[in-house]
């Protein structure tokens, strides 16, 4: 089982293969979000396969789990500071 932490844009991505849960955190002018997904689709893909067919398409690449907290704790800041 592992965690990989995936960037798209301005969307970070942190995905643990265990439990196929996704969580993004989308961070730019327009947007701030977070949402999380579990894949429980049954498809012979995990979340990371998939995440890393982007990386090999250049559609996305990998990143360190420090950059994902860092834009994690932006956006929730953000949250709470606008809700």
């Amino acid at each position: 089982m592992a965690t990989r932490y995936y960037k798209t844009v301005d969307t970070y991505f942190k995905i643990d293969d265990g439990t196929n849960e996704v969580i993004s955190v989308t961070t730019n002018s327009d947007n701030k979000c977070i949402a999380m997904s579990i894949d429980n689709s049954g498809s012979p893909y995990t979340p990371i396969q998939e995440f890393d067919s982007y990386v090999e398409r250049g559609e996305a690449e990998l990143i360190s789990s420090s950059l994902y907290e860092e834009k994690k704790i932006e956006v929730k800041q953000y949250i709470s500071d606008n809700l």
